[in-house]
């Protein structure tokens, strides 16, 4: 007798281990897994509207606008640019790499979260005639429930690739404006 309730107990157990297995999650209640890969597709959204920006169409305004860039990287943009009384560090759209786009398509794009509110997206893209790919990796902050770049690593193919990323670049070129006599230094 005592294996036989011994027995229906284990049985009684397994099963209710099995049914929470099937069970579903709470209404409002996601699953991490879901969580995670939500935040990442709308990191990679980001980044696939932001280089969509980049058409040919000569009749609707293309190419990034400041509100692609986080708090601190537009501080440090703005900063940059009243030091240097016009344009400062980077004479080109560090986006594309450009001044002027031509075919500009994403050849390649890999998100990566690296926090609750942070990414990086490396991405791998085309531009000009003959095409000539540029590799960037860009550091992407999510800032009120928006993603946003915080700074880029330049990769192959690009201009600065071998410079230090662009916010550190930013950062000393403000403060090697800065220190010029003329502006007080």
């Amino acid at each position: 007798m005592r294996k036989g309730v011994m027995s229906l107990v284990g049985a009684a157990l397994v099963g209710l281990a099995l049914g929470a297995c099937d069970s579903q999650p709470a209404e409002g209640d996601v699953p991490e897994a879901a969580a995670v890969a939500a935040v990442a597709e709308g990191a990679e959204a980001f980044v696939r509207d932001l280089y969509a920006a980049y058409h040919d169409d000569p009749n609707i305004q293309s190419g990034r606008t400041d509100a692609v860039w986080s708090a601190r990287t537009k501080g440090l943009w703005d900063e940059n640019f009243e030091a240097a009384e016009g344009v400062g560090y980077l004479g080109f759209d560090p986006i594309c790499a450009c001044q002027d786009w031509v075919k500009l398509s994403v050849t390649d794009l890999a998100v990566t979260l690296t926090g609750a509110d942070s990414a990086d997206a490396a991405v791998a893209f085309v531009n000009g005639e003959p095409p000539q790919t540029v590799r960037q990796t860009l550091k992407l902050v999510r800032e009120d429930g928006q993603w946003a770049v915080d700074d880029i690593v330049w990769g192959a193919g690009h201009v600065q690739a071998g410079q230090p990323n662009m916010v550190e670049g930013l950062i000393a070129s403000t403060a090697e404006i800065k220190a010029m006599p003329q502006n007080g230094g």
